[in-house]
């Protein structure tokens, strides 16, 4: 009885805490999903030609679970779409990496079909959605939480995301080295007895001190404290260097946060392959309101797609340039690649003001800003081109 009053208090303060974001847990829309760069798991390892360390994959390609929402069923005419696009009669189900992708982001953003469709989402009535995650912020943050508490970061007038993203900027474009030492420790499953040894090494990655900012100095000294430590709570009782075991979670995300809403994925063999002795449950209720259908027959899962792949290389893109490329680049668009760039800004605003859980990033600042900053710049150069 107790546990069962403690599940329902821990929903009821999750609630809450939903409430003070703005995010509208009530509602009762059907999300519609698909996936991409989806890596299913994410590790350091030897490579097998040259005995390098390194991560399994580019650890700056976001995992990305997006999608269409619908404030109630729609019936949507494949054969209407495809006109639209202007797809091949024989083209029988629309795919990002079929009519979409062209090169990168920018590359798939000079494709007037991706113009048609942001119209057509935004003429239906529906919002996007997305989760996307970027694989070296989600791993290593775990550092920080295992070293300082949200309130002695608080108490000492930072900002806790702040402070996170700080700690990812001061390792950003040290991957190598990073690599080696997660390797060497078996991150994230340090032994105690190589507490001491792994905080030395990372405390090589760091600026010099005269050089480091007020933030950083403050990170600096909180790691050094660990050297000490016997104990690295988040770093211990984990698998030897797999940092992310499988991204099963974010498709549970949608359907406890949003309760009253169905939500609608394509067929994901993994993900169901967990369920298939028994429904998912959170916090001791199940979760019905989820099912898998396949693409090929629900046109909204295949616009879904399109949305997730194109989140997905926007994502790469922002991730690999700085604000002064990002300019310039640009500076350099076609009316093309600014109207599209400029239509998706608009999704992206129109969905967040209707329910700003619509939009989730676990991600650095920085990154959040630079996805901004590009959108800033385009909306300056669609206002000069209209």
């Amino acid at each position: 009885m107790n546990c069962q009053s403690d599940e329902k208090r821990m929903r009821e303060v999750e609630q809450e805490w939903y409430a003070m974001q703005g995010f509208k847990t009530d509602i009762k829309c059907h999300f519609y999903y698909d996936e991409s760069n989806n890596c299913r798991k994410f590790w350091v390892r030897t490579n097998q030609k040259n005995l390098e360390k390194e991560f399994n994959v580019n650890p700056y390609e976001d995992f990305v679970l997006a999608g269409v929402v619908a404030k109630q069923e729609l019936d949507v005419s494949f054969e209407e779409l495809a006109r639209l696009l202007k797809l091949q009669k024989n083209v029988t189900e629309i795919k990002f990496k079929n009519q979409f992708s062209k090169g990168d982001f920018l590359g798939c953003m000079s494709r007037k079909r991706v113009g048609y469709l942001f119209q057509w989402i935004n003429e239906k009535g529906l919002f996007i959605h997305y989760t996307h995650v970027n694989n070296l912020y989600y791993a290593i943050v775990e550092i920080i939480d295992s070293i300082m508490l949200p309130e002695e970061i608080d108490e000492m007038g930072f900002n806790y995301f702040s402070i996170k993203n700080t700690f990812y900027e001061m390792l950003h474009g040290k991957e190598k080295e990073l690599q080696n030492i997660m390797f060497r420790y078996e991150f994230p499953n340090i032994k105690k007895d190589k507490i001491s040894g792994f905080i030395s090494e990372l405390l090589q990655l760091f600026p010099l001190r005269c050089e480091q900012t007020l933030e950083e100095k403050f990170i600096t000294g909180m790691i050094k404290r660990a050297e000490q430590s016997d104990e690295l709570v988040f770093l211990e009782g984990n698998t030897d260097y797999v940092m992310q075991e499988s991204f099963e979670i974010f498709y549970y995300d949608g359907p406890r946060k949003y309760f009253n809403a169905m939500h609608i994925y394509d067929i994901e063999t993994e993900i169901q392959a967990t369920e298939k002795d028994s429904v998912p449950t959170y916090l001791g209720e199940q979760l019905n309101n989820m099912e898998y259908v396949d693409s090929k027959s629900n046109v909204l899962i295949q616009v879904s797609d399109v949305i997730a792949g194109i989140w997905g290389k926007l994502m790469i893109y922002i991730n690999n340039k700085d604000n002064n490329a990002i300019r310039k680049d640009v500076e350099n668009l076609n009316k093309t690649q600014i109207e599209n760039i400029n239509m998706l800004r608009y999704l992206r605003e129109k969905s967040d003001m209707y329910n700003k859980g619509f939009l989730m990033s676990v991600t650095a600042l920085s990154v959040i800003d630079r996805i901004n900053f590009l959108f800033d710049l385009c909306k300056v150069r669609a206002e000069k081109l209209s």
